[in-house]
């Protein structure tokens, strides 16, 4: 029988008889080939996901910047918005442009299936214009436009005096305008997620969002559009999925079904079309395009491809965001004339034999992975430090509260904002902003199983006397730890040779540039003549343990053994798994000491480590027990280092003298207990996610019954398990009674934080091996295992959810390449409040890897471990005590130090406030007092007042104050301030002068001496100790802290604009 040869094409354009028949191409190189080999004209480009179809912009961009490119929006599955009108008006928004100037349009089946609005009605808004602003915002009310605290999702508008925040959906970012009186004096565009101006506009045309008209978006598609379908099979499963979720929520939306993929591909299939895929099977052409191989940092081997490359006669382009790459004078291609190198990102590289072209990436140089792709969506950052109505916060002085809101009070005659805290008992307690600095909040919100902290009781102090003193003790041994590594040494480990290169070339995937830049820093620290002591910080799934793999693995062929400490039994044997796994075919021998190993297996791994003859032995703190014993220890790997105490680790140097440690911890560290580390040890981030993992398909709505069975079933159908959290141990049997009603023949398990250890343990390794199909828990499972067959989780009473925690819990699922469901509900008939329902927007709409990290690690949003120095294994630290014991051990490192920083004793008769009428918005006006308490140095402080006044006009006089207060109280001690005392009749102050006499003697009205210094009250003597310290700073060098910028110590003024505002 003969095989019938596929024709090889050089380009889509030559498979005229496939595009007029829908057949089916060969692509061998996948990633930016299919944008490179994307026809020109007008073209509909669908692909399974929303990665795939951003990874396809980016990369088109890349090769065609200034070709029209279009990407069609999915909508997010939530009840609030699948029948969002200004959503399905930006979606026909892109239509629309896409019909005017051709190109391509970029969609998944979603956004495909999906309705979309035509504008009908608009507004011209031109700078130098008069508009009457409440008749501006009365157009905006008729015209579908909804107010809001925050302006970052189409649709939403706010007035703040004389700035109003449109996010008009027919404009890719939202508008800001600029009044004096009722003229339009500035219009800009800005970044929702920051909130900062992008860009200056002349004048802008505002679109009404009602009296639009509804399409579907096949049935607009030009009479010359070609249809290209990436990966046809994927496609019709996320159109199933998608179908299936819309018609789940459009009844209780009140909005109309969509059609089925069916129906949809009919219209599609009216155009001309092919389908393309990696796979070889059915297909009638392939593409003559070949993909690159990772180099995984050999430069050599690429140096190597680019001459074979340019022999064969091909041009070579190399695409690169690395500085050094792009050195033409003394970077690595400085001496290959004939590769061309470009600024820029693609996906992955590849050679067009045909047009004898080849794009080399950073993938392939240096093994990063696709570069996150970029969301259309974007939650504002400042919704880290947002502080709700019911969100728990920790009193350093008293304890747990709830946070209840603003109230004014008054002092001294003058009105200033404090925040309500409610403890045990309903009692509330007043704290002026400019005492908030001892506020710490926490992600979750108040429940039935909160136990609050009363005003009058002794519990909290005597637990924070107890955790002084801890934190006291374990600093002073970080210093003593630190100080005597200084002075020892050890032979540096024999260099990799070629067994540990063919283990690296071993590993299935492809590293992500954070792990090669990792295990660079690691393999130089054993190098090196000094004992290594680095800590790994990455979320679960980021890659820390096969970094850890790899140092493991270069102590043993250097003939050292492996020690590795985990917390817990489970991880134990995850990682026991893991090791026996990764090693097997290599001359390396892997132990296991646990609670679950027997006493005769426990004994041969004793007597193995203590003879030699097994290379690494992975257990709990049983490896701590006298018993234990090593021959020849040179590797000490601590996973999960936040739940050891440090006498743990230190027992273990001890015993083996000068050993090299490697921590790992998916628990971010705060920022201001990384820079007090700083010096005391080094520190490495995985924060790129690995290239396999798929976005996950997120649902959020009201509780549906019917929908939690369809999804179970789904999961369980294709041989997955469940992730059922339910927040209220209580409601855990109801749960359990209805789900195995539904299922009798699935095996259904709990988990919480009150079972006993050992049963936990038990029930956890056996949902890891997949003995479980449905685990129905708390939020305990939100740092956890990682457990590849998980991937669906369902999430009950989500509304009770920080955004933090709903990413965290939906970062448990699509950790293999499969596509994954995250389901947000909340009770069936329950109203939102208003930031409940942005939460449950932001987590549908951040689809992207990584999109929401930065809002998921707040600086402190730590929990669920167990306490922080100590040695308990599972969550027993009162929830936010460890927040504040992290607080302790920084102040006392930095004290140990002679870095401590005291902050200066303030007094005041009036200490500035932010009025209503500046910022009417009591989430936004809360928002900006945190951030402002928290800047950490002048610099910082005068660039959130230049972004104070981006967002909201020139500060008024009480604005200023407040940020002269905080800067005094924070700062003042640095620059020698101990008292303050500013009022009204005139501002005194005490202290070491020597630093600021010669800045402030030059300030009108101030007397200064050794000791002692006096001028003028109020904002103008504030302002005038601000504008000395920043002057001093200037030539303070290695303090960051007291650094600023400009000679003047006004904050956030504007000259011959104050009297805008204030008036």
């Amino acid at each position: 029988m003969q095989i019938r040869q596929r024709p090889v094409a050089g380009g889509l354009d030559e498979l005229k008889e496939l595009w007029e028949s829908g057949g089916s191409v060969h692509d061998r190189a996948g990633g930016a080939a299919r944008a490179w080999m994307c026809p020109e004209g007008r073209v509909a480009a669908v692909f399974p996901d929303v990665r795939q179809a951003s990874e396809f912009a980016l990369d088109r961009k890349a090769f065609f910047p200034d070709r029209p490119l279009f990407r069609l929006a999915e909508l997010p599955l939530t009840l609030q918005t699948i029948g969002s009108r200004p959503l399905l008006l930006e979606r026909g928004e892109t239509i629309r442009r896409w019909t005017a100037e051709g190109g391509i349009l970029v969609a998944t089946p979603g956004a495909l299936m999906s309705p979309c609005l035509m504008a009908d009605g608009e507004l011209p808004v031109t700078c130098g214009e008069e508009y009457a602003r409440d008749r501006l915002v009365a157009w905006l009310e008729r015209s579908g436009y909804q107010r809001a605290d925050l302006v970052w999702s189409p649709g939403q508008y706010v007035l703040r005096g004389f700035i109003m925040d449109v996010f008009d959906p027919a404009h890719a970012l939202p508008l800001r305008f600029e009044f004096f009186d009722d003229v339009v004096e500035r219009i800009g565009a800005f970044q929702p997620s920051t909130q900062k101006t992008a860009a200056g506009l002349d004048s802008v045309c505002l679109h009404s969002l009602s009296g639009a008209q509804a399409f579907m978006p096949p049935a607009l598609l030009p009479a010359d559009t070609r249809v290209i379908l990436y990966e046809p099979q994927s496609i019709e499963a996320q159109a199933v999925s998608f179908h299936w979720l819309w018609d789940e929520l459009c009844s209780e939306a009140h909005v109309d079904p969509v059609p089925s993929w069916d129906e949809v591909f009919r219209d599609l299939a009216r155009y001309p079309r092919l389908r393309v895929t990696r796979g070889v099977d059915w297909t009638e052409a392939q593409l003559d395009v070949e993909e690159l191989p990772p180099f995984k940092g050999d430069f050599g081997a690429v140096l190597r491809l680019c001459r074979d490359l340019d022999q064969r006669g091909c041009a070579v382009c190399v695409y690169s965001e690395n500085a050094r790459f792009l050195d033409g004078e003394n970077g690595p291609f400085a001496q290959t004339p004939f590769v061309e190198v470009r600024k820029g990102a693609l996906s992955s590289g590849f050679v067009d034999r045909a047009a004898k072209r080849a794009f080399i990436s950073d993938r392939e140089l240096s093994g990063a992975s696709a570069r996150a792709a970029s969301s259309e969506w974007r939650a504002p950052l400042e919704w880290r430090d947002r502080l709700s109505a019911g969100q728990l916060v920790v009193h350093e002085d008293y304890g747990l509260a709830v946070f209840r809101g603003i109230e004014e009070i008054v002092s001294a005659g003058a009105s200033m904002d404090a925040l309500v805290l409610e403890f045990a008992e309903n009692k509330r307690l007043l704290v002026p902003v400019l005492q908030s600095h001892k506020l710490t909040a926490l992600a979750e919100h108040q429940s039935d199983e909160t136990e609050l902290d009363t005003l009058r009781g002794s519990r909290w102090r005597k637990s924070m006397e107890k955790d002084k003193k801890r934190a006291q003790e374990e600093a002073r041994a970080l210093i003593e730890i630190f100080a005597r590594r200084e002075l020892e040494r050890r032979d540096p480990l024999t260099e990799p040779g070629e067994l540990y290169e063919s283990f690296v070339r071993a590993f299935p995937y492809t590293e992500t540039a954070d792990q090669l830049k990792a295990t660079a820093e690691i393999m130089e620290d054993l190098s090196g003549p000094f004992p290594m002591d680095r800590l790994l910080v990455g979320d679960v799934g980021f890659g820390k343990t096969e970094v850890a793999l790899r140092a493991a693995f270069r102590a043993v062929a250097a003939g050292r053994q492996v020690c590795v400490l985990v917390p817990t039994t489970i991880l134990a044997q995850q990682h026991y798994g893991t090791f026996r796994s990764r090693l097997s075919g290599f001359p390396v021998s892997v132990g296991l000491l646990s609670r679950f190993t027997s006493r005769s297996e426990a004994g041969r791994t004793a007597s193995s480590a203590e003879d030699g003859s097994v290379d690494i032995v992975i257990g709990t703190h049983k490896l701590l027990q006298k018993g234990i014993k090593f021959k020849n220890l040179g590797l000490l790997v601590v996973d999960e280092e936040h739940r050891f105490g440090v006498m743990h680790k230190e027992s273990l140097k001890r015993t083996y003298g000068a050993v090299d440690i490697l921590s790992l911890s998916a628990t971010p560290i705060p920022r201001t207990l990384a820079m007090a580390l700083r010096g005391l040890r080094s520190i490495s981030v995985l924060s790129t996610p690995p290239e396999d993992r798929l976005p996950v398909t997120t649902f959020a709505g009201p509780w549906q019954t019917a929908l939690v069975r369809k999804a179970v079933a789904c999961e369980l159908e294709r041989g997955g398990q469940v992730y059922f959290v339910v927040n209220r141990i209580a409601r855990m049997e109801e749960q359990r009674r209805m789900l195995a009603a539904f299922f009798p023949e699935a095996k259904i398990h709990a988990a919480h934080g009150q079972m006993p250890e050992r049963e936990l343990e038990r029930t956890m390794l056996d949902f890891y091996a997949g003995a479980i199909d449905i685990l129905i828990c708390t939020t305990i499972i939100e740092s956890g295992l990682d457990v590849g067959r998980a991937n669906t989780i369902i999430v009950d009473d989500s509304q009770e959810l920080g955004l933090a925690q709903m990413y965290q819990l939906r970062g448990r699922v699509g950790r293999r390449g499969e596509s994954a469901f995250a389901y947000f509900f909340y009770p069936e008939r329950e109203e939102l409040r208003k930031e409940t329902a942005d939460r449950l927007e932001a987590i549908s709409t951040l689809t992207d890897l990584g999109s929401g990290y930065a809002i998921a690690r707040r600086d402190l949003d730590i929990r669920g471990g167990g306490e922080i120095g100590g040695t308990s294994q599972h969550g027993s630290a009162r929830s936010g005590s460890f927040h504040v014991f992290y607080r302790m051990l920084e102040q006392e490192l930095r004290r140990l130090r002679g870095e401590e920083t005291r902050m200066t004793d303030l007094s005041f008769d009036h200490g500035g406030s932010v009025p209503t009428f500046y910022i009417p918005q009591e989430d936004v006006r809360v928002t900006i007092y945190r951030r402002l308490l928290q800047t950490v140095g002048l610099d910082e402080l005068a660039a959130l007042m230049e972004e104070v006044r981006d967002r909201f006009g020139t500060p008024p006089k009480e604005v200023r104050l407040l940020a002269a207060m905080t800067a005094l109280r924070n700062f003042g001690g640095r620059f020698g301030l101990e008292k303050v005392s500013v009022r009204q009749d005139g501002t005194t102050v005490s202290g070491d002068m020597g630093l600021l006499a010669p800045f402030l003697g030059s300030e009108r009205g101030w007397t200064v001496m050794r000791a002692r210094a006096a001028g003028p009250g109020g904002l103008v003597g504030a302002e005038a100790l601000i504008g000395a310290m920043r002057r001093a700073g200037e030539g303070m060098t290695g303090n960051p802290a007291a650094h600023g910028s400009g000679e003047s110590g006004r904050l956030g003024t504007e000259s011959g604009a104050a009297g805008r505002v204030e008036r």
